[in-house]
């Protein structure tokens, strides 16, 4: 399956879903702007629309564009409801705005003449839809004319608001005289957080005046001034309706960026698609939390009530962190104590040079034909046997006793003080001392003689991996006995911090009961920081790609001699001098071409010349 089409249909599904929690929660405000998105989606259209001041000549901007008056136009505002453009046979639909339940809207069909009247009623029209053979179009672009956002009439600024969701490229309209205003401002850095493509569009650049001020500086001053807001638009057009062939004004860059952005409907669509989605999750999610706003405040009021409520939070601050160390440290220490007995144990040498030569003495009488003497008999050479195993014995065990029980007993004795400290605990001395003495494993005779391997060679090196054995095996039951009584001992630790931890609990308890007002506001909030993930979570999952389109055409491949002349940075005469040297004159070029003509012409007859002779 193509990757396009299974992204459509991946963020079609995540739409869907959004749209089902949409409306179990009876949100119709967003569900209907949902929808809306799923019947956009469907049609595959592109909507350019057209924001800004109501006096910035937005609908005479559009009808230059269409070459039609198609939009009533004059000194007061015009359009106060969503005008939708697009290709197709003459006539305009009418939807009006439904008030009541759930009944469908009316539609009728109005001639292009009598359109004047609706489009300056917002009260009652919702959208109009008009038609108009406009090739530019195409098939699937649209433009969009919306109400001045600065309008006092707030019908204007519903019509603006329910229109933002669907529009796929914004190009926002100012007046020339008022670029600088902190609504343009304000507006389209909302804009620009939706992170759809929008592109600024001054209107009647005509009205620039070079004696008061250079358009280079008037053009370097507008793009300051949103990047200050930290705006950084798509891109920044000049344009005059009034006087559309002004040195200033860029109705063919207009044009051909229209013709790109048109060529790129379906990516500009899907990019649309993603981030009205993510925004309409959003705003729901908000609305959402606005229901909780009667009891925020009378939450809030409650503690205001409280004289005494930083203090109490403090208080629950320590208390808390108090028992969180608490309950922390028996974990803690018995990890510490773990440690050092691992480390004790991996140093421990309990296989020195005198415990191997009587290993290898005791070895020795392991081998086949062992005799003591010539003539010794059978009980005799077992008692040697014998004698030396418990020599082996007594020492192995020795060393077991001297370089690791006698260690790891000080280090859980002294671990277990430290913790009684830290902790303010206390836990019988004697519980402790009968604890650490059962550190011990008793090691017999029979054992080690079990661990001889009777068919190696008895060699020295074999001595040595012997004891190797011997202590590794010994090691590994000293380490599983250490960890069973470091257990205990941080059991009895706990244990003896019962009473303090139920002490700081109640405590808690009754700051919380104090709190409660707190909490619940807390709750709420993290209620609804889940709900906004949960709705934000499978549409951020899908991510389109952003399509490019540059502001600027394509500039003609430079020539050669132009790359060079672009490269030196040289004064005007200078560049006229250089051009002089890189470019003949048009008089004289006929004849540089003949005499390089005729220099190949003469190497060629040189060149035969040479071969025949």
């Amino acid at each position: 399956m193509n990757s396009g089409v299974l992204l459509e249909e991946n963020m079609e599904s995540a739409i869907r879903a959004l749209l089902t929690k949409v409306q179990q929660t009876d949100d119709k405000e967003n569900g209907k702007k949902i929808e809306q998105l799923l019947q956009k989606m469907e049609s595959g259209s592109l909507y350019i629309a057209f924001c800004g001041h109501f006096s910035a000549g937005k609908s005479s901007l559009i009808n230059k564009l269409c070459g039609h008056q198609l939009l009533p136009s004059s000194p007061i505002p015009t359009s106060a409801n969503i005008v939708r453009i697009s290709s197709g046979e003459s006539g305009a639909i009418v939807v009006h705005r439904v008030h009541e339940g759930d009944l469908p809207p009316k539609v009728q069909k109005v001639p292009l003449a009598e359109l004047a009247a609706y489009c300056r009623d917002g009260e009652a029209i919702e959208t109009i839809e008009l038609r108009y053979p406009l090739p530019f179009l195409g098939d699937h672009a649209c433009l969009l004319d919306t109400p001045g956002i600065d309008s006092t009439d707030d019908a204007h600024h519903l019509a603006t608001e329910s229109a933002l969701h669907l529009a796929d490229v914004v190009f926002y309209v100012m007046d020339y005289n008022h670029v600088q205003s902190e609504i343009n401002f304000a507006f389209t850095k909302k804009m620009k957080e939706w992170g759809k493509p929008l592109y600024l569009l001054i209107n009647q650049v005509d009205k620039h005046r070079d004696q008061e001020l250079s358009f280079a500086d008037y053009r370097t001053g507008v793009a300051e001034a949103f990047a200050n807001w930290h705006i950084q638009p798509d891109g920044i057009l000049y344009t005059s309706v009034k006087a559309p062939d002004h040195p200033y004004s860029e109705w063919a860059k207009l044009d051909w960026l229209l013709e790109r952005l048109i060529e790129q409907h379906a990516a500009l669509s899907a990019l649309s698609l993603e981030k009205s989605a993510q925004h309409l999750a959003s705003m729901h999610a908000a609305k959402i939390a606005e229901r909780n706003d009667t009891l925020k405040e009378q939450l809030r009021a409650q503690l205001a009530a409280d004289e005494e409520l930083e203090s109490a939070q403090l208080q629950w601050l320590d208390i808390s962190e108090s028992i969180a160390l608490a309950e922390a440290k028996p974990e803690e220490l018995r990890t510490a104590l773990r440690k050092d007995t691992t480390v004790l144990l991996d140093n421990a040498n309990i296989t020195p040079a005198v415990t191997r030569d009587l290993a290898q003495e005791y070895l020795n009488s392991r081998k086949p034909g062992f005799k003591v003497g010539l003539f010794a008999g059978a009980a005799k050479t077992a008692k040697e046997v014998e004698r030396r195993l418990s020599a082996l014995h007594h020492d192995f065990a020795g060393q077991l006793a001297t370089q690791v029980e006698r260690h790891l007993q000080q280090a859980l004795q002294k671990g277990m003080e430290q913790a009684m400290e830290m902790t303010r605990t206390l836990v019988s001395a004697d519980l402790i001392r009968e604890t650490i003495e059962r550190l011990h494993i008793e090691v017999e005779p029979e054992w080690i003689a079990s661990q001889v391997n009777t068919a190696s060679g008895f060699s020295g090196e074999y001595t040595l991996n012997y004891m190797k054995q011997l202590a590794a095996e010994m090691k590994l039951l000293y380490r599983k006995r250490a960890f069973e009584l470091i257990d205990e001992l941080m059991a009895m630790l706990a244990a003896a911090q019962g009473p303090q931890l139920l002490a700081m609990r109640e405590q808690l308890d009754a700051l919380n009961g104090r709190l409660g007002s707190l909490r619940e506001l807390e709750r709420l909030a993290a209620a609804e920081a889940a709900y906004a993930a949960a709705l934000a979570a499978p549409l951020a999952a899908v991510r389109t790609p952003a399509p490019r389109c540059r502001t600027r055409p394509p500039q003609a491949r430079p020539r050669p001699a132009q790359q060079q002349l672009r490269r030196l940075q040289l004064t005007p005469q200078a560049v006229r001098a250089q051009r002089s040297r890189l470019l003949p004159p048009p008089a004289a070029a006929p004849r540089a071409r003949a005499q390089r003509r005729s220099r190949r012409a003469g190497i060629a007859l040189a060149c035969r010349a040479r071969r025949s002779g």
